[in-house]
């Protein structure tokens, strides 16, 4: 039997990205793992410029499975879903979760930049 870790919001997929636990995990933090096929996550300083390994930011989250944004709320849609600073004509949705990438690629998760539960 596996177990995975599996994060994702629903503005892109309720698993945006996966992390399988295996037993070394019970030693650190288990991550949310890596983006799964089609998406693509970044993690943003302010100014949408990529962190560093190991310096925390705010996850982006782009690719296929993005909604198209919140049903009659254009002005949260525009808020939330920005564009893509890297891929022009794309978009990514800003989840409002802090995270870093480990030195493997992994994202570990690390809360909230607001107060939203």
């Amino acid at each position: 039997m596996r177990l995975y870790n599996e994060y994702g919001p629903t503005e892109a997929t309720v698993w945006s990205t996966a992390h399988e636990i295996r037993p070394v995990d019970a030693e650190t933090a288990v991550p949310i793992g890596r983006p799964i096929p089609y998406l693509h996550n970044y993690i943003l300083a302010q100014q949408l410029q990529p962190v560093p390994v190991g310096v925390a930011g705010e996850l982006y989250i782009g690719g296929v499975a993005l909604s198209r944004g919140y049903w009659k709320r254009p002005q949260l849609t525009a808020e939330k879903f920005v564009p893509h600073p890297f891929q022009p004509g794309q978009r990514l949705y800003k989840t409002g979760d802090l995270a870093r990438y480990r030195r493997d690629g992994r994202i570990d998760f690390l809360g909230r930049a607001d107060l939203q539960v």
